[in-house]
């Protein structure tokens, strides 16, 4: 499935992002919704092209699901609402898996500009997104926040 994505990529000139579930065939409903909301999910969260299952996205997918533990991580970001080009700083740098020559380029800014902005979120938001805890919060922070009321 994953060359398929390729062969189709190439073929049409961009990037493909897909979702499979593999069911059986008396929960083919069910499987395509899930298909949707996690092709929904790596859409809302900007990640890179790719062929997603649900295995890469089972934390992820449980993230999303409704209740106080979603709005409570998704808070976690508050601080940043006066500050998009931080917030959108995260989102690419996680997205693009902490590359920060990739981020960099993406946002058209200087590496150090990412490192002062990184540093600015952890001031911010009391969690490091240069560290293992840090990084682990903000990245459910920011999947729960995709999904806030």
């Amino acid at each position: 499935m994953k060359d398929l994505i390729g062969h189709l990529s190439r073929a049409a000139r961009v990037h493909i992002t897909a979702a499979a579930v593999t069911a059986t065939t008396d929960a083919v409903p069910t499987a395509a919704d899930q298909a949707h909301e996690l092709l929904d999910m790596v859409t809302r969260l900007r990640s890179v092209p790719d062929l997603y299952h649900f295995d890469d996205l089972a934390l992820e997918y449980q993230l999303t699901r409704p209740g106080a533990a979603r709005e409570h991580l998704g808070s976690l970001l508050d601080p940043l609402n006066e500050h998009p080009e931080l917030l959108d700083t995260l989102q690419v740098h996680i997205a693009h898996n902490l590359n920060r020559q990739r981020t960099a380029r993406l946002l058209h800014v200087h590496t150090n500009t990412v490192d002062h902005r990184l540093k600015r979120i952890g001031q911010l938001t009391g969690f490091d997104p240069t560290m293992a805890s840090g990084l682990w919060h903000l990245r459910s922070a920011l999947v729960a926040r995709t999904y806030r009321r």
